[in-house]
């Protein structure tokens, strides 16, 4: 949880800030599960309307979960709960953005001659 280590300077240990990072990542994690579960099942039975209705329903699950934490916790869950959401998109930068740009200079050792 680098988000939370990282607010101790400016909230201190605070329990709302941890349960909306939590419940936001956990609706992130469902929500990939989700959009793939429905490409699949576009895929397979090529109803493309399946599509817009998994959209609707991962925006009312991110929705809901927004809501119930800024209910509960205040505005420090709310907005905690919105970097939880986007911790799904940071992984994915730092896997195909920043650390590809670090590898990019590195030469792969060939086994074996051209053509084999």
């Amino acid at each position: 949880m680098i988000f939370e280590a990282g607010s101790f300077p400016f909230l201190g240990f605070s329990l709302e800030y941890l349960i909306g990072l939590l419940a936001g990542t956990a609706v992130s994690i469902f929500g990939f599960l989700m959009l793939y579960m429905m490409s699949e099942m576009v895929l397979n039975t090529g109803q493309k309307w399946l599509s817009s209705a998994g959209y609707m329903i991962r925006l009312m699950f991110y929705g809901i979960a927004f809501l119930i934490c800024a209910k509960f916790g205040g505005l420090v869950a709310g907005v905690a709960c919105l970097i939880g959401f986007m911790t799904g998109i940071f992984a994915i930068i730092f896997v195909h953005g920043i650390r590809a740009n670090f590898s990019k200079d590195k030469k792969d050792k060939k086994v074996g001659k051209e053509g084999d």
